[in-house]
């Protein structure tokens, strides 16, 4: 009993999506919408250009200005963001050479690696804004 009515509700469902699409079709193929549809988008683009070309440069200007007045703080908070991975890496090595583990070396050097990395980030990023 269920299986015929979802049978049939599947059934009704494609009918419907068939109708629609056989509809869209029909519209899409007609040449006034054709030639309203190129209309409206020709419009677009052009409108998009002198706006474009109007606010553009000074929106660019101040996208600018606003990234580089983040430089330093962004910077100073790379710098304690390495210095925060030195402390835990510290007492990572810390415990795992009072357990005996075997990956101590490992565990500096991903320390190290990670703290150089940040600092040669903080120091690389105002390069970007000259």
């Amino acid at each position: 009993m269920i299986q015929k009515l979802l049978f049939s509700l599947i059934a009704f469902v494609e009918r419907v999506m068939a109708g629609v699409q056989a509809f869209i079709h029909a519209i899409m193929a007609s040449s006034l919408v054709q030639k309203a549809t190129m209309f409206a988008v020709a419009m677009c683009m052009s409108l998009s250009n002198v706006w474009a070309t109007s606010t553009g440069a000074g929106g660019f200007t101040k996208a600018t200005t606003e990234i580089s007045s983040y430089q330093t703080p962004v910077a100073n908070l790379m710098k304690a963001i390495a210095a925060v991975i030195v402390l835990v890496g510290a007492f990572n090595v810390y415990f795992k050479m009072q357990n005996g583990d075997q990956d101590v070396k490992k565990t500096i050097m991903m320390t190290i690696g990670g703290c150089v990395a940040f600092i040669a980030m903080s120091e690389a990023l105002p390069l970007f804004f000259k």
